[in-house]
């Protein structure tokens, strides 16, 4: 971006923004201002085009300024909140779901402080890969991308991933300057089983030279898994003139793994799950916990006349009937339908889940573990449950992608289901979702935010509604 070096102006921060900015205005005109708190008063470059100026001097320090925990903040785009004090930091992550909740005509939602993952317990994080810009010059190295640029920030250390993970950094920076062939990110995975890790970017099939130095890093490093993303083309790779034939064949990504050396899985409850190459896992095991209470906690049945279940039919002493939707590996759904501290005491849960390998492998653990639970193979957004399939349901659960889950929640609005509770990763597409079932009759009962991003823009939640 380019700004007015030759024109700074002095502004007061009134506010933060979303994604962690001060808020200022000159001229009628809002400002973005990284890194600056309410309160105070700072010198800034104005850009060229666009909102977001550049910090010049802090004129003045806000009393809620504390000192960043990482020597790389400012730089490394990954944190964006680290100089925030502890109470102004949760409050700013309460406000980002507050002001998306207004945004769709909620005004009076009671939302319960954040609940942060710590420091250190990150298991789940994509680097990228610096590359030399000559080749016959520097290495690559690994590190974070700075924030609204292509740039990347090299670490050598960062105080929110794991240990165990934070471990892998200089090592892995040796293995691409070994390797040398053009990947663009690495995705690291501390399973409570096993360490997986997965190298993207290659323009083609790796070589056996590549194949070999990535088992033997396995080896060295103790990996479990070692994976790689390649393109391949859809024409077989046919080439005309010395390049691909771009007209016909497309290039789809491709996920190998070049070695194994054992088990990568997950538990949930009692029960083991098989992690899939590239699937899906809460980032903290602390955040995976906390929304499994909450959840669980959510799902009480029973308070009507007499006990009675929920639903418009008998219980006729099968226990309640939960759907499981967006379930991933089930990390909701066994959990569930082992709980035994709530009335009914026996849960039947149908997980449904539309990536074929995740759905798979919670298929094969419910079979060997948790007969209670059924895995259903379903694509949520092309073919959502309809009203009378969600009637046959006490509760229904979901945890849908970024998009929110609209078509779901337009079929629970025409259904009669009592409870719905929702886990977002999105407080904009939740909102969107909240005002579906509130005009359809559910009441907003309950709203947690879920910080596992610690000291970034994003906020998950739970929410919980009730008919009314």
């Amino acid at each position: 971006m380019l700004y007015h070096s030759a024109m700074t102006i002095e502004v007061t921060i009134e506010a933060l923004g979303a994604r962690g900015d001060g808020i200022a205005h000159h001229d009628g005109t809002k400002l973005f201002v990284p890194g600056t708190l309410p309160g105070e008063r700072v010198r800034v470059a104005l850009p060229t085009r666009g909102s977001h100026a550049k910090l010049v001097e802090r004129l003045s320090k806000a009393p809620s300024r504390k000192t960043p925990s990482c020597s790389y903040f400012g730089v490394c785009g990954g944190c964006v909140a680290q100089h925030m004090a502890d109470k102004t930091y949760s409050e700013w992550k309460r406000t980002i779901i507050r002001e998306a909740l207004t945004h769709h005509g909620f005004h009076d939602v009671s939302i319960a402080p954040a609940i942060a993952s710590p420091p250190a317990s990150r298991r789940r994080v994509r680097l990228a890969v610096a590359q030399p810009s000559n080749k016959f010059r520097g290495i690559p190295k690994i590190g974070f991308r700075c924030r609204s640029s292509h740039r990347i920030a090299t670490i050598e250390h960062c105080p929110v991933m794991l240990p165990e993970l934070e471990s892998l950094l200089a090592p892995l920076s040796r293995l691409v300057a070994e390797i040398g062939a053009g990947f663009g990110d690495l995705s690291l995975t501390a399973a409570p089983e096993g360490r997986d890790v997965i190298l993207h970017g290659l323009k083609d099939t790796p070589n056996l030279a590549i194949r070999e130095a990535l088992a033997e890093f396995a080896h060295v490093e103790n990996i479990q898994r070692i994976s790689v993303e390649y393109s391949k083309s859809a024409g077989g790779g046919q080439r005309r003139h010395g390049r691909a034939n771009q007209r016909n064949h497309h290039a789809t990504p491709v996920l190998e793994t070049i070695a194994q050396l054992g088990a990568v899985r997950t538990h949930f409850d009692a029960v083991a799950v098989d992690l899939p190459l590239g699937a899906f896992l809460q980032p903290t095991a602390a955040g995976e916990a906390t929304i499994r209470r909450l959840v669980i906690d959510a799902l009480k049945f029973g308070d009507g006349p007499s006990g009675e279940s929920s639903r418009g039919g008998a219980d006729n002493g099968t226990g309640a009937r939960i759907a499981d939707c967006y379930a991933g590996l089930g990390s909701l759904g066994f959990a569930i339908a082992a709980d035994r501290r709530s009335e009914p005491p026996h849960r039947q849960v149908v997980m449904y889940e539309g990536n074929l390998r995740m759905a798979e492998a919670a298929r094969k653990a419910a079979g060997e573990a948790a007969h209670n639970v059924v895995v259903e193979s379903r694509d949520l957004v092309r073919r959502p449950l309809a009203p009378t399939e969600l009637n046959l349901f006490d509760a229904v659960i979901f945890d849908p992608p970024r998009a929110g889950a609209r078509a779901l929640v337009e079929a629970l609005a025409a259904s009669k289901v009592q409870s719905v509770v929702a886990v977002s990763c999105n407080p904009a597409t939740f909102a969107r979702d909240a005002r579906i079932l509130n005009d359809a009759g559910y009441c907003l009962a309950q709203l947690t935010p879920i910080d596992q991003f610690l000291w970034s823009h994003h906020v998950e939640l739970v929410a919980v509604f009730r008919r009314f």
